[in-house]
């Protein structure tokens, strides 16, 4: 909610990472009139987030009776829907680049691509797991070896039939299940690729900890000979 007589509002911060108060630094306003008389107006706002100080320009679109049912919208886009490719160690170069390819055609709305690149990033896990089949759905029941979770094989069934929809149709999912799909697609590759590199971690940090077993101290004689404590 906008505070006009103090010039300051709420808007999500990509810096920041949540909603954090801005103070508005200028303001355009233009109204236009078509040949039928009709207005429309175009406010331009710049604000700075209190915190981190970071830009962002708002745009309204309303009437000219200044309808307050209007349309916002931001410049950079805010990103609090966006998704960030998480890092997974002993995953493939090839297998990386489709995912994080994936994440971004999610952020940019390009659904069908995101969809299409997820099914291929599936495709590539099963053959870099060496798990057989002629068709997807047959290397997808052969994972069942592999992951003793029946639900993530459920899912990804379920992902696969979006996959043929998107490519074979044209036919772009909603946003939403494309989201859960991708939750689908990371946690196999947590499982795959993450968790093994975790517990390694583990057990060297055990390792590390294990006191060091210390040898019997050595003194000196009278004599300037060597003799042991024990």
């Amino acid at each position: 909610m906008t505070d006009e007589a103090a010039g300051k509002t709420r808007i999500y911060c990509n810096s920041c990472r949540q909603e954090t108060n801005h103070e508005q630094k200028g303001e355009h306003k233009g109204i236009f009139h078509d040949e039928q008389g009709f207005g429309e107006v175009l406010i331009y706002s710049l604000w700075i987030c209190i915190g981190c100080e970071s830009g962002v320009l708002q745009r309204i679109y309303t009437n000219d009776a200044m309808d307050p049912d209007c349309d916002y919208e931001y410049f950079p886009e805010r990103s609090q829907t966006t998704l960030v490719a998480k890092p997974y160690s002993k995953l493939k170069p090839s297998l990386a680049a489709i995912y994080k390819e994936a994440i971004t055609c999610y952020n940019t709305k390009s659904l069908i691509l995101c969809a299409a690149g997820l099914r291929a990033l599936l495709e590539g896990i099963c053959q870099d797991k060496k798990i057989k089949g002629q068709s997807l759905k047959a290397k997808i029941d052969g994972l069942k070896t592999h992951l003793p979770n029946k639900n993530i094989i459920r899912n990804l069934h379920h992902f696969r039939f979006m996959g043929n929809d998107a490519v074979h149709e044209l036919e772009a999912p909603k946003s939403t299940k494309v989201a859960l799909a991708i939750g689908v697609i990371e946690d196999l590759l947590n499982f795959f690729y993450e968790l093994d590199y975790k517990a390694s971690q583990l057990r060297e940090m055990r390792r590390s900890k294990k006191p060091k077993m210390l040898k019997p101290a050595k003194a000196v004689s009278a004599t300037g000979t060597l003799t042991s404590n024990v």
